[in-house]
This record gives C-alpha cells, sequence and structure tokens, in this order.
C-alpha cells in the first residue's frame, strides 16, 4: 500500500516543482549555440585532396626507385647541379652515387606515405567533427608533406585554416588569453 501512495502525486506536490520560470521572469535566458557551417566539410575535402597528391608523389617516386635508367639520370642531375652550385660532398671531391639516390628517395617515398595517411585520417575525423589535435597533426602532415608543385601544402594550409574556423563545432571554446 505504500507504494501506491508515493506513485501518486498531490497538488502541492506538483505546484513546489521549479519550472524555471518564476525566478527570472524579467530576464531572458539566453542558450549558446554553435551553428553548424561547412567549414570542416570544406577543410575534410582540402585533406583529402592533400592526401591523394601525396599519394601520387609518392607513387610517381616508386616508379623512379624500380627504374635503374631514372635512377641514374637523377644521380646525373645532382652532380652536374651540385658542381654548378659549387658544392662538395667532402674534400676529395666525390660524386653522389646511385645508392645514395635511391636511399634518398626511398625515404621521401615513406615520407610522403606517412603523410598522405595521416591526412586521410585527418579529413575523415573532420567530417565526424572528433579529435581536433588529430585533425590538427593531419593538416600538419598535409603542409610538411611537399606533394607535386606543393599542392598538398596549399590545401593543407587552407584545411588548417578552415579548423582553426570551425573550432567551436568541436566542442571547444575560445578561451580568454588576457593576462
Amino acid at each position: 500500500m505504500d507504494s501506491e501512495e508515493s506513485n501518486e502525486w498531490e497538488e502541492t506536490e506538483y505546484e513546489s516543482l521549479d519550472w524555471g520560470d518564476s525566478e527570472n521572469e524579467g530576464e531572458t535566458s539566453v542558450v549558446s549555440l554553435y551553428p553548424s557551417t561547412n567549414k570542416p566539410n570544406v577543410a575534410a575535402l582540402l585533406l583529402i585532396i592533400a592526401g591523394f597528391v601525396l599519394l601520387g608523389t609518392a607513387t610517381t617516386m616508386n616508379g623512379i626507385l624500380n627504374d635503374g635508367d631514372k635512377i641514374q639520370g637523377v644521380t646525373v642531375k645532382y652532380n652536374e647541379v651540385m658542381q654548378e652550385m659549387g658544392l662538395e660532398i667532402d674534400e676529395e671531391g666525390e660524386e653522389i652515387d646511385e645508392s645514395f639516390v635511391s636511399n634518398v628517395i626511398e625515404v621521401g617515398m615513406i615520407w610522403e606515405l606517412v603523410c598522405a595517411v595521416l591526412s586521410f585520417v585527418g579529413g575523415a575525423l573532420l567530417v565526424m567533427r572528433q579529435n581536433y589535435n588529430l585533425v590538427l597533426v593531419g593538416c600538419a602532415a598535409a603542409i610538411v608533406g611537399l606533394g607535386g608543385l606543393l599542392l598538398s601544402t596549399l590545401c593543407g594550409a587552407s584545411a588548417l585554416y578552415f579548423t582553426f574556423q570551425s573550432k567551436p563545432e568541436f566542442g571547444i571554446n575560445e578561451q580568454d588569453e588576457s593576462w
């Protein structure tokens, strides 16, 4: 019987509830909402484009790496440029060899692949508006990736700008930095 009595509402209990409008009748309550914009989507698209450019650059480097004639051509060109600029590797005047050039291209190819993956991950997280810090890492990877004609750098810098503009959409409030 006690359970039946506790489930029933009395009129005095109903009136004692706080409905929120009695205290601030003269003031208006403002709810701060952050409107959703297309900036994260544009930034995500730019990061994905940068990722494809970086992937294309890595593929081109792989093609050069697997062709002996192209490695020889790059080695000759590097040595010509070094002589024109008056630069020497050491005091003995040795030239750059093919193994050094293939090692540099291999490291560059791995660098471009890592930057492409980070750029793709940053673009995917931007669409979902999650993990702001990893999105910034993806933007930085697109910038330092140095894809063809610096296109990935431009896309990464633009994506970084749009990401900074859409900070509230990640739930990050602007902080007062006045000291």
